[in-house]
């Protein structure tokens, strides 16, 4: 009889001391929050807000260039050539500055001197073989977008073939007339057809990775312009909206956008200026449409060259 009182007192013990963990779990939950607490979320809500907008706008921003460049495309080919070059020269600015060592500043002088002796001599190479020039400047900027993606094999690759060949596996006529105006004669048709073969495995590797990650603009834009732009249009979109914007925001997110400006606004202008002279220059009749090729495509090559494998 006392072990059965007992035993039934330790059950009521129990019941109570349960209901009051029950009670007081509840008063927490609905608790006011302390100060420090909703201060801490208060601070953080704007700062997630931001980040959410700023994805909100990358992924908006290669639809807005796409649809800029779709006016150019049917204002005429003249628009859609100039603005395909102006596509060009705003994303040489991810390349204006010395990137090394966690930190972004200008290029120094003999930095700079040696970069432009790199380049005239590239261009040296071009006017004297122009289709040996032409064919390393697309090998090595196929193999430069490919590796900008950071280790995404499928989705670098599919960019880059897409960029170096897909216009001439979808506008053929077109891409070609565009070669030889650069070259100064037609390119055979052996080598048009290599070009375009890397288009085409572009566009497959582009459906596989589209299949696998379907929300990716600006691989969906870069093979929408290599389909419907003339082009230079096209490659100018697809450059600046697949290579060169990104690349230029994962600069700012590294180092702020005040110092990257700092680094790249004096290059980035005298590019301009230069790029300026040159189609005055070509438009006098001073200079062939060779010679320009030649010099464009020559101050880009030390930039692909000169990055860092580590990257």
């Amino acid at each position: 009889m006392v072990s059965s009182c007992r035993d039934t007192s330790c059950v009521a013990v129990r019941w109570k001391a349960t209901r009051l963990r029950q009670r007081r779990s509840r008063s927490a939950r609905w608790a006011p929050r302390s100060p420090r607490s909703a201060a801490t979320d208060m601070a953080a809500a704007p700062a997630a807000n931001e980040g959410r907008s700023a994805h909100g706008v990358r992924a908006a921003l290669p639809f807005v260039v796409l649809a800029v460049a779709g006016v150019a495309q049917l204002s005429g080919t003249s628009i859609a050539v100039v603005l395909g070059l102006i596509f060009f020269l705003i994303g040489t600015a991810h390349g204006a500055g010395d990137e090394q060592d966690g930190t972004i500043r200008p290029f120094g002088i003999w930095q700079a001197a040696a970069y432009i002796v790199a380049g005239l001599a590239v261009a040296a190479v071009f006017v004297m073989l122009p289709l040996a020039g032409l064919t390393l400047f697309l090998g090595l900027s196929l193999w430069h977008f490919a590796r900008s993606l950071h280790g995404d094999w499928l989705r670098g690759w599919a960019y880059a073939a897409l960029v170096i060949g897909g216009s001439m596996a979808l506008r053929f006529e077109e891409t070609a007339a565009v070669f030889a105006a650069i070259l100064g004669f037609a390119p055979p048709d052996i080598w048009l057809y290599g070009v375009a073969t890397i288009g085409l495995a572009g566009l497959a590797l582009a459906a596989a990775q589209l299949l696998r990650q379907p929300r990716d603009p600006a691989l969906i834009v870069s093979a929408l312009a290599v389909a419907f732009l003339h082009p230079v249009l096209a490659v100018g979109t697809a450059f600046l909206v697949g290579h060169a914007l990104p690349l230029q925001a994962e600069q700012a997110e590294r180092h702020g956008c005040d110092a990257v400006l700092r680094a790249q606004w004096i290059t980035s202008a005298l590019a301009l200026a230069g790029t300026v002279a040159l189609a005055l220059a070509w438009n006098a009749g001073f200079v062939p449409l060779t010679v320009v090729a030649a010099l464009a495509f020559g101050m880009t090559v030390p930039h692909m060259l000169a990055e860092r494998l580590e990257r």
